[in-house]
Parts: C-alpha cells; structure tokens; sequence
C-alpha cells in the first residue's frame, strides 16, 4: 500500500473513532462502517438514545480524486 492510501485510511478511521468520542453518528455513515471497523456504533451504548437511520444520501467513503496505481507489494 502507497503511503498516500495508508494515509486516507488512517483518516477515515480517525473520523470513525472521533464520531464514536462524541457519540453521535455522523452523516454519510452506517452502523455497518463502524462495526467494519471494530468500533462500537455511536448512540448504541446509551439507553434511550434515538435510533440512528442507516439510510444515507451519501456515500460511506468520501469519494476521492487520488487513485493509487502503485503495485500492493511496494
């Protein structure tokens, strides 16, 4: 993996677990993004939280410009 994808992924994960601190789920993400992830779902811990639609108009992953054409072995 290219240090420029190592690093988007980093990012994505730090999004995910500063979504998991604040305890809210963030916009453009699904339950499924976080248990992926292995992170607990955002307003699932706390009792009588409102449930969080998984339905979204935007995609889980940012849509990127930068494609990574480096073989995955360098």
């Amino acid at each position: 993996m290219c240090w420029a994808c190592e690093e988007q992924d980093l990012m994505y994960r730090y999004e995910l677990e500063m979504a998991v601190a604040r305890g809210v789920m963030p916009e453009g993400f699904t339950a499924a993004d976080f248990e992926a992830a292995g992170l607990p779902v955002p307003g699932s811990r706390v009792p009588g939280s409102s449930q969080v639609s998984s339905k979204s108009t935007k995609p889980a992953k940012p849509a990127n410009p930068f494609v990574c054409d480096t073989p995955d072995n360098e």
